[in-house]
């Protein structure tokens, strides 16, 4: 069964149940759980994207005209926001909301199946660096198994309220040999795992397409997981985006 972002689908698949993270409302792979109030703007490359007013996925500021974001948040156009800290705020001082009206998935997205879950979002306009709104390169080189990482999002909270200002969770990337034993049905070197820790910590409903940055770049955005959130021994999936440096690059630039 699947559906548009938005509108969170499951799947089972052998003995796992998995989620896409695109809505809100109910676990398609991500809500921040187990995580805390992020210091107010501490991440700048942060966005939103929202349809009719509802917000639905998360981005990643990347180029002063680019958005990054997981393609099963595809939709026709967005309206995103940068330098938010609450969404009940959306003028909030240093904010800007931005009219987006072309996405380009990549073109492998879903071949295999959730496979390559990444897409560009170009705004309609330049965004000017600020305290508050500030691009992030991405990774280069690819994580290591034990890295500290730090994912973001305004995803459903645990108790299944949504969170008042934006949710930050640490959590440690996974051995790619323990990440295909967990998701063989599905896993693609496309994919990292990150998170399934003791402290439960773990994106969920909400956070798809919001950033995993490590080692000060971006390394991840959130894709999928199972449909509980914050299981010990049960990661989350996040594309891995230093596979994908030269077509984000050449796909900005062709642009």
């Amino acid at each position: 069964m699947v559906a548009t972002a938005g509108n969170p689908w499951g799947l089972f698949l052998g003995y796992l149940i998995f989620g896409v993270t695109g809505s809100r409302a109910s676990r398609a792979g991500g809500q921040i759980i187990n995580g805390e109030d992020c210091s107010p703007h501490s991440q700048p490359w942060q966005a939103a994207l929202f349809l009719d007013n509802e917000f639905f996925c998360a981005g990643v500021l990347v180029h002063p005209q680019w958005v990054l974001s997981a393609a099963h948040c595809f939709q026709d156009s967005y309206t995103v926001g940068l330098g938010l800290h609450s969404l009940e705020a959306r003028q909030e001082p240093g904010s800007r909301v931005v009219e987006a009206t072309l996405s380009i998935q990549h073109p492998e997205y879903n071949k295999p199946f959730l496979a390559n879950d990444l897409m560009l979002i170009r705004l309609d306009e330049l965004v000017s660096e600020s305290d508050t709104i500030r691009n992030i390169s991405v990774a280069s080189l690819c994580p290591s198994a034990g890295d500290s990482c730090l994912v973001s999002g305004w995803g459903l909270l645990v108790d299944g309220r949504l969170p008042t200002v934006l949710q930050c969770a640490n959590v440690s990337v996974v051995a790619e040999e323990e990440c295909t034993e967990l998701y063989d049905a599905v896993y693609h070197p496309s994919m990292l795992c990150a998170g399934g820790g003791q402290d439960r910590k773990d994106s969920c409903n909400g956070d798809s397409g919001g950033p995993l940055i490590c080692n000060g770049s971006l390394q991840g955005l959130v894709s999928f997981g199972q449909a509980q959130c914050g299981q010990v021994g049960v990661p989350g999936v996040y594309t891995n985006l230093c596979k994908f440096t030269d077509w984000i690059e050449k796909t900005i630039q062709a642009s």
